[in-house]
């Protein structure tokens, strides 16, 4: 394993990061607070996906949230930006729009393709999935999200599906209430920006409308010129050039205590001369001299649609109950581009996409009583999801999931103690289409998954709290009957079966350092033992899937908020470490690192702030090392309170200040992108 000299420091640094207690400042909206509550969400966000809201010191895991004034200091271009700001998560694709993939403590994308087996994404709580040979695994428009949480372990498998080893990852989009002011029945957001790196254009526009107290709606609009990405020196890495309008509809009518709701999201991106590898670009004479994946004309479709109703009688507090149905799609067509020069492999031409319809009954029953607080949410599910292409490959095999599942979740909180215990039955079938060209047959699974987590409060400031849960993740279609024209695929495949524990503390108080300041903090550290863990073995065309007998991880993150004043300070810890049986390093570990941020509210216009991110190198199993680095951004906002420019604001930033040079750790290709200016402009009305 490697010896990285900054994790002794980055240690170290604990108890000094405890005693002035700095962290990313992470974010919570609500309009109609009170400024003390206001304050408090500043530092401590509420934690939607959790089960019960609650803040997040009172959640008994590591959690991250990333709100609405984070979003808007990072001004991201695509979702990777992001999460590049929580511990525990870091990228294993590109810079690009289109080669996002992602890593949590060391679960997730496998670097040549985007397929998150070890972690759930969901947006609006409805999951999205998507695996395509050096193709990105998420394509969200960022510009429609309103918070971000990241629930790292496997805490939360109970409602969200099985085998979530790595955790969560939960968008939510905007709504009616983000943008009509208090008072008023419309409301709206106009917003042109740029970016040099990659060179993007964005205009956009959301409404909404709430003309009674029973009836809200959102329409928005965006549309992104995204270009190519470039290193520090200049050199295109990832070509992109694509077009990509993106629609988010939202409507919900209110009946007494029943309602309805219906969501719509749609991004159409066509790209023209678009590298096929989004994820490491043509990587030209990588196999012989005159090598490159091509370039093509190549569509990315994604589409999210839910239809929803509710129940929450006012004269029964067993029952909240909700039904949805949804659909899911994502998909690429990859059509020839104009270079003749540099064509795409006819196996990796046509149509590639996952389909995915699911029903979902919850219910949140209020159990409790004179002296404890009891909430029970039940649910069951059952989804099919169809794996397709138009032209037969061995590398995006075809294939149905099938599968249900049931889930309970009990929430008891007795004084200073709470005591959440979970328990989820999921049973799969996963059967090969015709096109799959090797004897092969449909495989059946199940996954019984027992959690129980406690949090206690040793007083108003401190919280100790544990947990233990045991994890089955089922062999996705693409694991089970992936093959090349070297290698054939491993149908027999074993289901990975993971147990996690995990301690940590929580602080959090005010009047530490000066008088009226404020202070957050959170540490947790966690084991994970994996049986059969899936790897994707070899390179090249010799890669290909199997199972390793066990592998073991470790680590932990720590997070603390410091608020003074115009002054808000953060940092944030992420140490992870694996092996195999064999004391090998695993080869999807991240980079341990120390990120820090600083943020002065000058004045009721001006917001100014800093970021850095100072990473260890890291060896990685093939001998080779990836070396540490430092990355710093800067941004500013100015959004006058008063006057003819009322209403208006500008966002400004620089990211990789220096220009570094550096590749990450999770990433299989590089270099990362080079600096990148940022400007925007936005209108309320």
């Amino acid at each position: 394993m490697s010896r990285l000299p900054l994790r002794i420091a980055l240690l170290a640094s604990t108890t000094c990061l405890t005693a002035l207690a700095i962290t990313a400042p992470v974010w919570a909206q609500d309009a109609a607070a009170t400024a003390a509550t206001e304050e408090k969400f500043l530092l401590d966000p509420l934690v939607l996906r959790a089960g019960q809201p609650k803040v997040a010191s009172e959640v008994p895991q590591s959690v991250s949230v990333v709100g609405q004034q984070q979003l808007d200091d990072i001004a991201p271009i695509h979702i990777g930006e992001v999460l590049d700001t929580v511990p525990g998560v870091a990228g294993t694709g590109s810079g690009s729009f289109f080669g996002q993939g992602f890593n949590i403590r060391g679960f997730g994308a496998n670097g040549l393709a985007g397929g998150e087996a070890g972690i759930v994404q969901l947006i609006d709580g409805e999951e999205k999935y998507y695996e395509s040979y050096r193709q990105g695994s998420l394509f969200v428009e960022p510009d429609f999200l309103r918070q971000v949480e990241v629930l790292r372990g496997p805490g939360s498998s109970t409602l969200y599906g099985a085998g979530a080893l790595g955790g969560v990852i939960a968008m939510e989009t905007i709504e009616a209430s983000d943008l009509i002011e208090e008072g008023k029945t419309f409301g709206g957001k106009a917003k042109i920006g740029f970016a040099s790196n990659p060179d993007s254009i964005l205009g956009s526009v959301a409404l909404g409308w709430r003309p009674a107290e029973d009836f809200e709606a959102v329409a928005a609009f965006a549309w992104r010129k995204l270009g190519d990405t470039k290193d520090s020196d200049g050199n295109t890495t990832i070509r992109s050039d694509s077009s990509t309008p993106n629609v988010l509809l939202k409507a919900k009518k209110t009946f007494g205590d029943q309602y309805v709701a219906f969501s719509y999201q749609h991004l159409e991106a066509k790209g023209d001369n678009q590298d096929f590898d989004q994820m490491h670009g043509a990587q030209k004479d990588l196999f012989y001299p005159g090598f490159s994946w091509g370039v093509g004309d190549i569509t990315t479709r994604d589409q999210t649609a839910k239809a929803e109703w509710g129940w929450n009688p006012a004269d029964n507090r067993y029952i909240d109950l909700t039904a949805a149905l949804s659909y899911t799609n994502t998909m690429k067509d990859v059509q020839q581009g104009d270079d003749p020069a540099e064509p795409i492999m006819d196996s990796l031409l046509g149509k590639r996409d996952y389909r995915l319809w699911k029903f979902k009954l919850n219910n949140v029953a209020d159990l409790s009583g004179d002296s404890y607080e009891h909430f029970l949410i039940t649910g069951a599910e059952i989804w099919k999801q169809d794996r397709s292409s138009s032209v037969p490959s061995s590398s995006h095999p075809e294939g149905y999931t099938r599968g249900w599942s049931v889930y309970a979740l009990s929430e008891v909180t007795w004084d200073r103690l709470t005591v959440n215990s979970g328990l989820r039955y999921e049973k799969q079938r996963t059967e090969p289409k015709d096109s799959v060209s090797f004897d092969a047959d449909e495989r059946s699974f199940e996954a019984v998954e027992p959690q129980i987590a406690a949090i206690y409060r040793l007083n108003d400031q401190w919280s100790v709290f544990g947990s233990v849960a045991f994890v089955n993740r089922i062999p996705t279609v693409d694991e089970l009957y992936d093959g090349s024209m070297i290698t054939a695929p491993n149908p027999n495949l074993k289901d990975e079966k993971g147990k996690n524990i995990e301690i940590g503390t929580s602080y959090t108080g005010s009047s530490i350092l000066a008088e009226g300041d404020q202070a957050v903090m959170k540490v947790t550290l966690y084991r994970n033992h994996i049986d059969d863990m899936i790897i994707r073995a070899g390179a090249g065309p010799m890669a290909y899937y199997t199972n390793i007998e066990r592998a073991y991880l470790k680590g932990g993150e720590l997070e603390a908020s410091y608020l003074l004043n115009d002054w808000e300070l953060g940092a944030a810890i992420t140490v992870t470490e694996g092996v195999d049986q064999d004391d090998v390093d695993l080869d999807t570990l991240q980079n341990n690192r120390l990120m820090l941020q600083a943020t002065w509210n000058a004045n009721e216009a001006w917001r100014i702030g800093a970021r850095s991110t100072l990473a260890a190198g890291r060896d990685k199993p093939d001998g080779t090392h990836r070396a540490g680095y430092g990355v710093h951004d800067i941004f500013a906002s100015w959004s006058p309170q008063a006057g003819v420019a009322e209403g208006i604001e500008v966002q400004m930033g620089v990211d990789n200040v220096t220009n570094t040079d550096y590749t990450p750790a999770s990433w299989l290709g590089g270099p990362a992108p080079g600096r990148n200016f940022k400007l925007s402009l936005s209108r309320k009305f």
